[in-house]
């Protein structure tokens, strides 16, 4: 099983939603179907809203809320603890058209921010109830590592301590980016975060076994290997306006244009030693995905993937032409993806 992080220290750019339609798309498009589980690790909780229906958020959130969350498998940890509980998957690939598992996500989980803060803290002293802490995605993978084959993870652009812990037992990280300068930055800035708890965090390797014994360290399922977690398998560029031009057909207009060229350089400047080994820049470039309009609110209120929407829920017109274009911009990206990654079959 692979565990697959969206991640951007800038937000608004579109990363929710190509989560939710790249984890669909592989789920259900290939002639060998995979096993996905979808968790919701961003505190607003966006992928969920754009998966369960309105009527059902009363089963999940509220006073009377019978189903689970993201925060139900956190319970001990906000509790002062170190474990992970473990409750069915609350939301069911044969609930949603999406055809993923969802682990929904849940506000209070900028609540567990101080606590893995604090763990963190203990983590990088040696101390192996912060590892445990620190570690908590690392038990979700063990505990379904058999049910599933890929673990697809929506963060929000914080840089703190919970997509920290995300990131320390993530496989790989896909880079979605708007086409403003700020999301340049945020490559910059995502690069020094990084590289800096990943140091703190292999000297930290070193003390914990200078405080404890293997066979404790051993009876927990703590990432031990920091160098081969994190790899970047992809970026996209996406929400940039096109125009008609008499030569050369649509493309994005100058000021989008400027931004779009310098991202290659930006990423190969500050995040080349977040590459996957064998990867070149322009193996990275998942491809471009223009601004699609209606389309997004549409797919929102259908609670349904872009490349599949159609006239009952509401499609009209060159909507038809923009969902089929969708279809085939987002096969592109996921082909790519799978190439990235040595996940291909005949299909």
């Amino acid at each position: 099983m692979k565990v697959i992080t969206f991640f951007n220290n800038k937000g608004g750019v579109g990363k929710t939603t190509l989560a939710v339609n790249v984890a669909s798309f592989i789920a259900t498009q290939y002639k060998n179907k995979n096993r996905i589980l979808f968790l919701d690790a961003d505190p607003q909780a966006n992928s969920t809203q754009m998966m369960i229906p309105d009527e059902m958020w009363g089963e999940f959130y509220g006073y009377e809320a019978k189903r689970s969350t993201i925060m139900n498998y956190l319970t001990s940890i906000e509790e002062g603890n170190s474990d992970v509980v473990y409750v069915d998957v609350p939301f069911k690939k044969g609930e949603n058209r999406f055809g993923v598992d969802l682990i929904p996500g849940h506000p209070s989980l900028a609540i567990i921010e101080d606590i893995l803060s604090d763990g963190w803290n203990k983590c990088i002293s040696g101390d192996l109830g912060g590892f445990r802490k620190t570690n908590w995605l690392s038990f979700i993978k063990e505990h379904f590592k058999d049910s599933y084959d890929y673990i697809f993870i929506d963060v929000g652009p914080s840089l703190g301590a919970l997509n920290r812990s995300i990131l320390v037992n993530t496989d790989y990280i896909i880079t979605p980016m708007g086409s403003d300068i700020f999301s340049l930055i945020g490559i910059s800035n995502m690069s020094t975060w990084m590289r800096n708890w990943m140091n703190s965090y292999r000297t930290a390797i070193g003390l914990l076994h200078d405080k404890h014994n293997s066979a404790s360290i051993e009876k927990y399922s703590l990432n031990l290997q920091i160098d081969k977690v994190s790899r970047l398998v992809g970026f996209s560029i996406q929400q940039y306006v096109t125009k008609t031009f008499k030569e050369g057909g649509r493309r994005p207009i100058a000021s989008y244009d400027t931004i779009i060229k310098n991202v290659p350089e930006a990423i190969e400047t500050h995040l080349q030693t977040l590459i996957k080994d064998g990867l070149t820049v322009d193996d990275l470039n998942l491809g471009d995905i223009p601004y699609l309009y209606s389309l997004v609110p549409l797919a929102q209120t259908s609670k349904a993937p872009m490349y599949n929407l159609t006239r009952v829920d509401g499609v009209v017109g060159g909507q038809t032409s923009s969902v089929k274009k969708y279809k085939e911009m987002i096969q592109v990206v996921c082909d790519k993806i799978r190439d990235n990654i040595g996940d291909t079959d005949a299909s």
